[in-house]
C-alpha cells in the first residue's frame, strides 16, 4: 500500500480484515492529513453529510474552513430539487457552514442542460409538488402549471418533492401518461427516499415516479422517465464541468473525492462517473447496511 492511496489499512485492521472489508476511519479530516497530495478536489452531498438532523454534522465547519484556507477546490451537489440553491445557501448559513450558492450544484439545475438540448414546445410541464423558488423549471425556461385542470394540455410532468395532493396529483399523472405514452417524465430527484428528522425518513421523487411507473407498467404501458440527480450522469457532469469552470484548470475525475451517506445514489454515482468513493456514516446508511449491498464505498468514515 503506498502513502496516499484509497486503500489504506486503518491503524487497528489486519491485512485479512482488510481484504474483507471496506477500511473505515474515525474523520474524513484526520484521514486528509496525509492523503491531500492524492487530490485534485472534493465534492460532498449534503443532507445527511453536512448537514444533519437539520445542523451542522460534527467536524464540518472545521473542514470546510480549512478547504478555503488551504485553497482546496471542492464543491456541493444535492438531490434535493425542493429547494433553490439560493435557499439551499441559506439552510447551510443558518446551520452556521459559510456556504455559496454558487457553490452548489442540484439535481434539478440540470433541467438547464436538458431543456438546451431537447426541443420541448412552448407547452407547459405539470409540475407534481416543489420545485425551488425561483422554480428551476422556469429558470431553465420552461412554461408550467400546477393546475390539475390543464394537465391535458401539457406537454409532459416534472415530478417535484412534496406540497402537493399525492393522491389528485398521481392519479392525474397515471391519466395522463395512458393518454399520452410517450411524454416525457422528468425526476430531477431519482432518491426514493431522504433523511429527515429525528432518524425518520420521507418519502422522495424517485419513490413517487417508480410508483407511477410500476402502475403504468402493470397496465401495459412501458414508461422510461428521465432522471437528472445521483447516481445519474447529469449532475455529476454539470457538477465537474462547474468544478473546472470555477477553478480554471482540468480535474482528473479519479483525484476527485466524493464524500456521500446513500450508497445507491451518491456511492453508485461517484463510481459510475469515475470518482473516488467515500460514505460517512451520519446519514440513511449503516455499517450493516454496507455489508449487505453490492455497492461498495472505497472508504468509510464515522464522522466528517
Amino acid at each position: 500500500m503506498t502513502a496516499g492511496g484509497f486503500n489504506d489499512t486503518p491503524p487497528d485492521m489486519t491485512l485479512t480484515d482488510a481484504a474483507l472489508t471496506t477500511p473505515i476511519f474515525p474523520t474524513l479530516s484526520g484521514w486528509l492529513d496525509t492523503r491531500l497530495a492524492g487530490l485534485d478536489a472534493l465534492v460532498f452531498d449534503i443532507d445527511g453529510v453536512l448537514l444533519v438532523n437539520g445542523g451542522p454534522a460534527r467536524g464540518s465547519r472545521h473542514l470546510l474552513a480549512r478547504l478555503r484556507r488551504e485553497k482546496i477546490p471542492f464543491f456541493l451537489l444535492t438531490n434535493d430539487g425542493d429547494h433553490s440553491t439560493e435557499e439551499k445557501a441559506r439552510m447551510l448559513r443558518s446551520a452556521h457552514l459559510e456556504i455559496h450558492a454558487r457553490e452548489i450544484v442540484s439535481c434539478a439545475d440540470g433541467l438547464l442542460t436538458l431543456a438546451a438540448e431537447k426541443s420541448f414546445s412552448s407547452a407547459p410541464f405539470f409540475i407534481m409538488g416543489n420545485l425551488g423558488t425561483p422554480c428551476y423549471a422556469e429558470t431553465a425556461g420552461l412554461a408550467i402549471t400546477r393546475d390539475l385542470s390543464k394537465m391535458d394540455h401539457c406537454q409532459g410532468i416534472i415530478v417535484g418533492e412534496r406540497g402537493y395532493d399525492w393522491e389528485s396529483a398521481i392519479n392525474g399523472a397515471v391519466n395522463f401518461f395512458i393518454r399520452n405514452p410517450h411524454a416525457p417524465m422528468i425526476v430531477p430527484n431519482p432518491d426514493e427516499y431522504y433523511p429527515g428528522t429525528s432518524g425518520r425518513i420521507c418519502i422522495g421523487a424517485g419513490g413517487v415516479a417508480r410508483f407511477m411507473v410500476h402502475i403504468l407498467n402493470t397496465y401495459g404501458i412501458e414508461l422510461t422517465p428521465i432522471y437528472l440527480g445521483k447516481p445519474f450522469a447529469p449532475i455529476f457532469q454539470l457538477t465537474h464541468s462547474r468544478l473546472e469552470s470555477e477553478y480554471g484548470r482540468t480535474i482528473p475525475r479519479n483525484r476527485v473525492l466524493l464524500t456521500g451517506d446513500y450508497l445507491r445514489s451518491d456511492i453508485r454515482g461517484a463510481l459510475n462517473f469515475g470518482y473516488r468513493s467515500a460514505l460517512v456514516l451520519t446519514g440513511v446508511t449503516t455499517r450493516e447496511m454496507v455489508d449487505c449491498s453490492p455497492v461498495k464505498p472505497e472508504l468509510i468514515f464515522e464522522t466528517l
